[in-house]
């Protein structure tokens, strides 16, 4: 958005127009979360065999690991859209939130393969990131909403009437 004031110069967004660094965290946590989820159900998708010998499962018919691959892609939408919709990461929190409890429990009671037990701390920092960004980068939006809504004062007042 570009401001002309009554003498035509253009000026540029004001630093309080322009978002903010809570704003540039909580998008770059959907960009790797989004990125994460497109190259886990690929590889789940793509290549469920190798998936399952480096993951340390045993053998599985490989359609339920291309099934969760296309659950990794449609969680990775369903983050991108509620993300460009509504500027929300509540079902990114969720999502990794139990994804990282369900990992914990099941490592707990029967043990996970090594790449597994990785998976359990980053699930859950980003679960923990999502919510701890999200009501800073909140309040800055809704603070550059209120400032969208002050127009700037015209440098000269026109007569009323007169062109």
């Amino acid at each position: 958005m570009t401001l002309r004031p009554a003498g035509g110069a253009s000026v540029g967004p004001t630093e309080e127009q322009r978002p903010g660094p809570e704003e540039y965290g909580e998008l770059a946590l959907v960009v790797i979360v989004l990125a994460q989820g497109l190259v886990v159900g690929g590889w789940l998708g793509l290549f469920p065999a190798h998936a399952l010998r480096v993951g340390g499962f045993p053998q599985a018919p490989l359609f339920f690991v291309r099934w969760a691959g296309v659950l990794e892609f449609v969680l990775a939408a369903g983050y991108a859209l509620e993300w460009i919709r509504f500027r929300r990461v509540t079902l990114l929190v969720v999502a990794k939130a139990l994804t990282a409890v369900c990992l914990a429990v099941i490592w707990a009671g029967e043990g996970l393969p090594t790449l597994m037990t990785v998976a359990v701390p980053l699930e859950a920092c980003m679960a923990v990131a999502g919510a701890f960004l999200h009501g800073p980068a909140e309040r800055s939006r809704r603070a550059r909403a209120r400032l969208r809504l002050v127009t700037p004062v015209p440098t000269a007042i026109r007569p009323a009437g007169r062109r």
